[in-house]
């Protein structure tokens, strides 16, 4: 058994991407477009987010890419990394409201709720319906 290491992951997957049929938009040649993506991102290599950066890149890999699809691409690189970017709702969160103790937040019927809970229901499966009836919408 071996280990790889890559020195330049961003470039490398770029490399594997462009390398094979890019333009196809089969599955599999978009796969390693996400990838290369998902590398720009995670190694936070921001030169890939500046088109004549990109765009010379392409060219000089392959000279005859359109120039609509470098623009697509591009446009698709900086979205995904903008969306690898961004953080879910989390399940916790700290609130310096001058307030203590647990409180719940949630949506019922297409509206946000939040309602104080107990340590039992905060710990347990979450508000009962008995404290949800008290449950203030906004």
């Amino acid at each position: 058994m071996s280990v790889i290491r890559y020195k330049n992951p961003t470039e490398y997957s770029f490399l594997v991407w462009i390398n094979n049929f890019p333009e196809s938009f089969h599955p599999m040649d978009m796969s390693r477009f996400y990838t290369f993506a998902k590398s720009v991102s995670r190694y936070n290599s921001k030169n890939w987010l500046k088109f004549q950066y990109f765009e010379t890149k392409v060219l000089e890999h392959t000279s005859n890419f359109e120039a609509d699809n470098i623009e697509l691409f591009h446009n698709k690189l900086c979205e995904l990394f903008d969306f690898y970017k961004s953080n879910p709702t989390p399940l916790i969160t700290i609130n310096n409201d001058n307030r203590s103790g647990a409180y719940q937040r949630g949506v019922i019927n297409g509206r946000k709720y939040e309602v104080p809970i107990s340590n039992l229901e905060y710990y347990g499966k979450g508000a009962s319906k008995e404290t949800l009836k008290k449950a203030e919408f906004f």
